[in-house]
């Protein structure tokens, strides 16, 4: 499961980045806003007019593109 599945609201822990579907800055520069193992993040707004996502990921707001998140592998998180 990636980024790409969650629904608005759901929040998922994240297990994974593949640096193979990115380019090596961009999986740098995803790791330097904590989009690391273990991470908590809650999906909040989606776009797939715009291809944007915006997400909770631990306290800070962050915009996506809704293409960058099919490397963001994650497991949802029991509620």
């Amino acid at each position: 499961m990636t980024i790409q599945d969650l629904k608005i609201g759901e929040t998922a822990e994240i297990v994974s980045l593949n640096s193979q579907k990115l380019p090596k800055p961009m999986v740098t520069e995803l790791l330097e806003l904590g989009f690391f193992p273990g991470a908590e993040i809650t999906l909040q707004n989606k776009s797939l007019l715009l291809g944007k996502m915006v997400c909770n990921l631990s306290g800070t707001t962050i915009a996506l593109r809704i293409d960058d998140g099919k490397a963001i592998e994650i497991k949802l998180k029991q509620t």
